[in-house]
């Protein structure tokens, strides 16, 4: 039998069974259609996630956070003095396997507004920083400066924003007709005047852009008509990592403390104590050795009282894997489905 023969049987046969053909077809379409688009959504979502992931700092990122004095330490509670200035000062002088360390001092938003000529920006944080925060969470300036050694030594009130902050106090530019660059002018911050001396680049993921353009474009393509506003096209991403960095508001150090934290307790007294102390490992495969002479030298500034913590992204990247790992298995479970099903289509026909 040759080649041409084969075939025309083997079309014969499916034109004798047109309806188990159809069926074995359509079976075989939608597990390749259901394969391909679970891996785009596999692709999307592993790229998302690591697209917020170096957005927020990247995998080196280890945040210093206060913890309860443990059972055994009990008596020890009131002696506890929290995470201090001092504490960055011993970690540069004694922990080389840290490269940089980021210390902050964040303010109340609920009590410290934003505002500039009645309008409020909801920040996602507004907090007194040194410039090691740039490198820490990865910020990129597009327009003025940040803080110098001056504005830190004198507590300048200066301040950098976010894109977010911007373009609810002055507009955005797709409802002013151009890009707006605050640098200069004044806005209150709990009350007090600060000059913005800088602004952060805009962030947004790959998916957040692709969908401004298509609707930019669509916009062009429907162009005309009463001009009116349309209404919000949906809530703010208030855990999202792109909007937590368009809508910061840093001011030095020192200006934090001198000005919102000198009298912040209930009695009036100061509060010293710093939110945060954020630190970069220099190489990751020594995390552990990193991390042992971080709380070495925390131990030894407070006394041996275990009264702080390391956070870092391990949780994030094991679930992040665990995630893609489930979907790449029901990947395999449709693929397998889809073979199998045409796989008995064919055998139908070819035995009938």
């Amino acid at each position: 039998m040759n080649l041409y023969n084969a075939i025309l049987i083997g079309l014969k046969d499916i034109w004798a069974h047109k309806f188990r053909t159809l069926l074995t077809m359509l079976g075989i379409v939608l597990g390749v259609s259901s394969l391909v688009a679970m891996a785009a959504v596999i692709t999307g979502m592993e790229k998302g996630m690591k697209e917020s992931m170096i957005a927020m700092g990247g995998l080196d990122k280890v945040r210093i956070d206060d913890e309860d004095v443990p059972v055994w330490q009990d008596h020890l509670r009131d002696q506890s003095p929290g995470r201090l200035i001092r504490d960055v000062y011993a970690l540069q002088a004694s922990a080389p396997l840290v490269k940089t360390i980021s210390p902050e001092m964040r303010l109340d938003w609920r009590s410290t507004r934003v505002t500039s000529k009645g309008k409020t920006a909801s920040t996602s944080e507004i907090v007194g920083v040194w410039p090691a925060v740039l490198e820490m969470n990865l910020y990129e300036l597009e327009h003025g400066r940040f803080f110098c050694d001056l504005d830190e030594e004198f507590a300048n009130s200066v301040c950098v924003i976010g894109t977010g902050v911007r373009d609810q106090l002055f507009g955005s530019p797709e409802q002013t007709g151009e890009t707006i660059v605050p640098i200069g002018k004044t806005i209150q911050i709990g009350g007090q005047p600060f000059t913005i001396v800088g602004m952060f680049r805009h962030y947004e993921s790959e998916q957040e852009r692709k969908l401004k353009e298509l609707a930019k474009k669509q916009q062009q393509e429907t162009k005309g008509g009463v001009k009116r506003q349309r209404g919000w096209s949906g809530a703010k991403k208030w855990g999202d990592a792109f909007w937590r960095k368009n809508n910061v508001v840093y001011m030095p150090l020192n200006t934090a403390w001198i000005k919102f934290r000198a009298a912040s307790n209930e009695d009036g007294t100061p509060d010293p104590r710093l939110t945060d102390i954020d630190i970069k490992i220099a190489d990751l495969d020594l995390l552990e050795p990193a991390l042992q002479q971080a709380r070495n030298v925390m131990l030894t500034m407070h006394n041996g009282i275990v009264d702080f913590e390391f956070e870092t992204e391990e949780n994030q990247i094991n679930d992040i894997r665990t995630r893609i790992r489930n979907m790449r298995i029901s990947q395999g479970v449709i693929a397998g489905l889809s073979l199998l099903v045409g796989g008995i289509g064919i055998m139908n026909i070819m035995l009938a």
